[in-house]
């Protein structure tokens, strides 16, 4: 029988039922053991999580200074009052670090990324307050992939990224694709009411490069090669109508003119001359501008010397944030591990589909070697590996401020469970290291 004749053609509907029914056999599976459903289908394993003997270094007081530090790992000091019942106010922490200029310097240094907690930094102006006790020379000129909206009533505070609950974002050093990248970065957690997750992991990027450093072929091939970027960003009244790239490509985050902050072009010419980014624009293809533009792969630490991983690939590469989804689902287990589960599976589906019909550099962002030959991918499944190897997360609490060396240590955003305004993270940075820092020429 032909499907024009009335009759269902032989054999679909046993077809169909057997499919149904597998599915639900599989969901049903996944329902009643979802760590069996997770271990089959995650990338993530146990060898890839940090080593849990990290060493400690124990709690000590700042002398004077009602303050007490806890080492929560190599590359990580917490600050907080010596009193818990007791919280100091932001202004308080804020003259602390105005007179001990030098000792924070050092272990700032020392550490690469301080969490202060338990001080009353009850909003973006107090926020704001503590960040300019450290530097005064901040900055506002954002070039990177992140949807981020400046705070009224401050100059200097923004949203650090405003994508939806489910959206995850790998770690990585801000901007590091540019010639001069943030030399210090903060963050601040001003609101906590969603449900789960939300974490800004921490990665020490220096111990990435280690790790990597290990395996004698990876060592040889990045230490002195370069990697290109490629970055596409559609016209703004594109991303307001469907189209593969604006709608369905989680790569393409926003419109040019959001980017650049202007709709001329002249002025988004000069701008990329000034970053050196080449800039292409093709009217045809949803007004797009791309631009591209060569790093090195690893960069020396401008204050120690020490080799850091210092590059964009953990964001920019497709298949990075679905690995990150599936360690997600391995971290959280149980039930709600299932949502992340489900989510990497979907992006691993819909990045093999785009990829049928698309070139690798047609997607919102892509990385090669500076010849354009593509990086292999049991490499960029390395650089993966070691990035979790050096990672640490845990959960913010209300008003923490957390305060990364950006030549060292990298951030990301856990996806988490709640209402998109159930959870406002800020973030500011500078340039620059303190002027103050140096002033004796240290």
């Amino acid at each position: 029988p032909s499907p024009s004749d009335g009759r269902p053609l032989s054999g679909m509907a046993p077809m169909a039922k057997s499919a149904l029914a597998a599915a639900a056999l599989a969901l049903g599976a996944s329902v009643l053991k979802p760590e069996w459903a997770i271990g089959h289908l995650s990338r993530f394993v146990d060898d890839d999580r940090p080593p849990a003997n990290l060493p400690r270094g124990g709690s000590y007081a700042v002398p004077g200074s009602g303050i007490v530090a806890n080492e929560g790992a190599p590359f990580l000091l917490m600050l907080s009052p010596e009193d818990p019942t007791k919280p100091l106010s932001g202004e308080f922490l804020a003259n602390f670090l105005k007179e001990n200029t030098d000792w924070f310097r050092d272990t700032f240094f020392k550490y690469g990324a301080v969490i202060f907690r338990g001080f009353e930094v009850l909003d973006a102006k107090s926020f704001e307050l503590v960040v300019l006790a450290i530097t005064k020379d901040l900055a506002t000129v954002y070039l990177g992939t992140s949807p981020r909206s400046s705070i009224n009533g401050t100059t200097y505070v923004h949203t650090a990224a405003e994508f939806k609950p489910h959206r995850t974002l790998p770690t990585h050093l801000e901007m590091s694709f540019r010639d001069n990248p943030p030399r210090t970065q903060l963050f601040y957690a001003h609101q906590l009411d969603h449900q789960y997750g939300g974490e800004t992991p921490l990665t020490n990027f220096e111990g990435v490069w280690q790790t990597l450093s290990e395996d004698e072929r990876i060592r040889k091939t990045y230490s002195a090669a370069k990697v290109k970027y490629i970055r596409n960003n559609d016209a703004c009244e594109s991303m307001n109508t469907f189209s593969l790239s604006s709608s369905l490509d989680p790569l393409m985050q926003k419109c040019w003119q959001d980017m650049f902050k202007t709709s001329d072009r002249q002025k988004v010419f000069e701008k990329c001359k000034e970053e050196q980014f080449e800039c292409t624009f093709f009217d045809d293809w949803n007004g797009r501008v791309r631009m591209t533009n060569v790093q090195p792969f690893v960069r020396q630490h401008p204050v120690s010397g020490n080799t850091v991983w210092f590059n964009h690939i953990n964001v920019l590469t497709k298949n990075s944030m679905v690995y990150d989804y599936e360690r997600t689902a391995a971290l959280w287990g149980g039930i709600q591990g299932l949502w992340p589960m489900a989510l990497g599976l979907w992006y691993r589906a819909l990045f093999g589909f785009l990829s049928m019909i698309w070139n690798e550099n047609d997607f919102g962002s892509a990385v090669s070697f500076d010849d354009d030959s593509l990086i292999p991918e049991e490499d960029l499944r390395a650089f993966k590996r070691a990035v979790w190897k050096n990672t640490m997360q845990a959960p913010y609490q209300l008003h923490d401020i957390v305060l990364v060396d950006n030549m060292k240590v990298g951030h990301g955003r856990e996806m988490y469970t709640g209402e998109k305004g159930s959870r406002m993270i800020m973030t500011a940075w500078s340039d620059n290291y303190p002027a103050k820092w140096f002033a004796k020429g240290e």
